[in-house]
């Protein structure tokens, strides 16, 4: 049975509003913009198991100092900019301990070394492995959106793209897109983290590689006398 809203949160996410949001039970979540839903006939299929392409994914070490390149570019850019926007690059500033607190939390949820996906007509699951499951009902092409204790979720398609968003209570936002090449062998994931606290989001581009899993040919068990002891399936030991 599908779980009840288009995402399953963890416990991670109540954990990063513990290290960089102050009062995250009390603001409401914003929901980011999104694009009109897809037309009929025009969604991809994701389906199978996609092994991560670390080549060609992003490096989280090489993004983030791009990152803090460009939090320093919008700080010290402040040339044509109207008193209103000065205020609120004011008003945010440079919290290191949020630029840090976020940082960790985005290098966390994109580890995902391997994705397995079901999906019809009318859904998405999505196994990520050492990270939740994202699910999706897109019924009539049209998004899902739902809230919970945490905040609210949204998912539908953009065009070719699979969007999941989730908004957080405190001003934090986690937006998943999911696209495909053309000859469907690469899966691209974007993930983008912003929050209220930080002047600029963070992107990280990860490449996932279609695979097909093999057979359990061997049963192995770790064991304190004998380390680890395998043979093949159905034959005894």
């Amino acid at each position: 049975m599908p779980p009840a809203s288009p995402t399953r949160l963890f416990p991670q996410y109540l954990l990063l509003c513990g290290i960089m949001l102050t009062g995250c039970a009390s603001t409401p979540p914003v929901v980011e913009e999104v694009e009109a839903p897809l037309r009929t006939g025009d969604i991809h299929d994701f389906s199978g198991n996609w092994e991560k392409n670390y080549q060609l994914s992003d490096d989280f070490n090489a993004r983030f100092s791009l990152y803090v390149a460009d939090i320093q570019r919008v700080f010290s850019n402040t040339q044509g900019r109207s008193d209103r926007e000065l205020a609120a690059l004011a008003g945010t500033g440079v919290n290191v301990d949020a630029i840090n607190g976020l940082a960790r939390f985005t290098d966390e949820i994109t580890r995902t070394p391997m994705i397995e996906i079901v999906q019809d007509d009318g859904s998405i699951n999505i196994d990520r492995e050492d990270d939740f499951t994202l699910y999706c009902a897109y019924q009539d092409r049209q998004y899902s959106s739902s809230t919970n204790v945490f905040g609210s979720d949204t998912c539908g398609w953009n065009q070719e793209r699979l969007i999941f968003q989730m908004a957080l209570a405190g001003g934090l936002n986690i937006t998943h897109q999911f696209s495909i090449s053309p000859d469907a062998k690469l899966l691209n994931v974007t993930t983008r983290v912003s929050s209220d606290l930080v002047a600029v989001p963070i992107v990280i581009s990860s490449f996932y590689e279609r695979f097909v899993p093999t057979e359990e040919d061997y049963n192995c068990v770790l064991t304190l006398t004998r380390s680890t002891v395998c043979n093949q399936s159905g034959k005894a030991k």
